[in-house]
Order: C-alpha cells, then sequence, then structure tokens
C-alpha cells in the first residue's frame, strides 16, 4: 500500500503549477490524481486515483439514493478533478482550488497515509502546531489518569 509521509514545500510558478514532491511522484509511480476540496481543513486532498477509486461505494440503479448518498455524491464525486502530473511532476491548479487551500506563493505537501494535502504553508503549520499541541495534551491527561 502507498504511504504518503513527510512534509514538502514547492513553489507555485505564475501558470498556477506547483510540481508534486520527488518522494511522492515515486510513490504515485506514474498514477494519475483526484483532487478535492477537504471537507474538514482548509486545504485540498490528492488521492492516488486508484485509491480514490477503491474507496467509491458501488451504487446499483435499483437502489434508491438517501440524502446521505446525494451528499456523498455532490461533494466528494462531483466535486472533483483528475489530473495527471506532467513528466516533471508538475500539476496545473484550479483557481477555485487555489481560492479554498488560500494558495498564492508556495504550496505545502503534507502525507497523510493513503493520500497527501496541499496546504499554504503558514496553515500547516499551523494545524501541525496545533495536532502537537492536542496530542500533548492526550499524553498528560493520560499520565495523570494512570497517576503517573
Amino acid at each position: 500500500m502507498t504511504q504518503f509521509r513527510g512534509k514538502f514545500t514547492n513553489k507555485l510558478d505564475a501558470k498556477a503549477r506547483v510540481s508534486v514532491p520527488a518522494p511522492f511522484r515515486a510513490r504515485l509511480a506514474g498514477e494519475g490524481l483526484v483532487l478535492r476540496r477537504s471537507t474538514r481543513h482548509p486545504c485540498i486532498e490528492a488521492w492516488p486515483a486508484s485509491h480514490f477509486d477503491a474507496a467509491a461505494r458501488a451504487v446499483s440503479p435499483l437502489d434508491e439514493p438517501t440524502e446521505e448518498d446525494d451528499a456523498i455524491a455532490y461533494a466528494l464525486l462531483a466535486d472533483v478533478l483528475d489530473i495527471a502530473p506532467d513528466p516533471e511532476g508538475r500539476m496545473v491548479l484550479p483557481r477555485d482550488l487555489l481560492d479554498h487551500a488560500s494558495l498564492s506563493a508556495a504550496v505545502t505537501f503534507m502525507g497523510r497515509g493513503e493520500y497527501f494535502e496541499l496546504w499554504e504553508p503558514d496553515a500547516a503549520e499551523a494545524q501541525i502546531a496545533a495536532a502537537r499541541e492536542r496530542m500533548a495534551a492526550r499524553a498528560r491527561a493520560k499520565a495523570e489518569g494512570s497517576g503517573a
């Protein structure tokens, strides 16, 4: 299974192109990406196409869609972009995704295991700092609960 790990920052050029970091390109092995707005954070999720396709639930035309099915289809399937980085690993980011993630001069790529995220660099650092603090608070609470 492909694992995207680490954090890398690359420049965003005037044509809205950014290079996928070499370690991430190596893990993609030429596979295309599915880009989508994160529904939880001000960033873009980048999924290897095969992982995204495998996660999509098969729907029978005989099934009547529920409201949840509609929400998933509209938010997670209709509002995505299939993209193939060029031979140099560059991809062009569309304006709506740039705006969603507040990207202008640089992009921070953060590994999330099966996929990676594209963040505005300062927002990425703030997200990591907040996550570290949450983990430290959990560790403190656990230690206090065990009487250590």
